[in-house]
């Protein structure tokens, strides 16, 4: 009877099989110490940028060679330099200008003439270091006031007419010139400038020659001036 119990336990009670254990094993819970990460190998390592090149002061201060220069027309020629830059003109001529009478008011302050070897010259002082009135010239077989249409008084025989603009024709202006005529009998072709109209920003004026002859007109700086060549016959 004793041994059938026996029997009967050992069918119905399994035999523990070894257990299985859910914690790690030590190399799966403990990372090892002994093999710090592996760093980025340099072929890996992002390669700083050059630094810009920069021009050293004795780059900057080195005079560069004749092909980097850029010649600029200058706006006050000097005398051998007149001819080949405003050459004799028979026909009519025109400026347009670089001023605005409302921002920037320029005057004619003087008149002057004068001669010289081979022309005579009459010069317009305008206020101010550089021009910026315009003008048109030509000449005309009268003379006539603008805008008025009366004949004004003008010595000659034949008349270059020239009509400055640009003035701020609208104020008062004590630095403006007074419109006086100027005697010019002493020179070789002109004999008088007369002074027309003042009308819508633009002075009327008529130079009296003994004959009609070639002219040039041209602007210079420091101080402004209109300069008015007539070349003699």
């Amino acid at each position: 009877m004793v041994a059938l119990l026996l029997a009967g336990c050992s069918e119905e009670t399994p035999q523990p099989s070894t257990p299985t254990s859910s914690v790690p094993t030590p190399a799966d819970a403990t990372p090892s110490t002994s093999a710090p990460p592996t760093s980025p190998t340099t072929s890996e390592e992002p390669t700083p940028p050059s630094p810009t090149p920069t021009r050293s002061s004795n780059a900057e201060a080195t005079t560069p060679t004749p092909s980097q220069v850029t010649s600029a027309p200058s706006t006050t020629p000097e005398p051998d330099d007149v001819d080949a830059l405003h050459p004799w003109l028979t026909e009519s001529s025109q400026h347009q200008g670089s001023g605005d009478a409302a921002d920037a008011p320029q005057e004619i302050i003087d008149v002057r003439v004068g001669e010289h070897d081979g022309y005579d010259r009459v010069v317009f002082d305008l206020s101010g270091d550089q021009p910026r009135l315009g003008w048109f010239a030509g000449f005309t077989n009268e003379a006539i006031e603008d805008p008025t249409g009366n004949p004004l008084d003008v010595d000659g025989d034949a008349f270059l007419q020239l009509g400055i603009n640009g003035i701020d024709w609208a104020r008062e202006a004590p630095e403006r010139y007074s419109g006086e005529t100027i005697d010019a009998d002493d020179l070789e072709v002109v004999e008088e400038v007369v002074f027309g109209g003042l009308f819508e920003g633009q002075q009327q004026v008529l130079i009296g020659l003994d004959e009609e002859t070639a002219y040039r007109v041209f602007t210079l700086s420091g101080p402004a001036r209109i300069v008015v060549d007539v070349r003699h016959d």
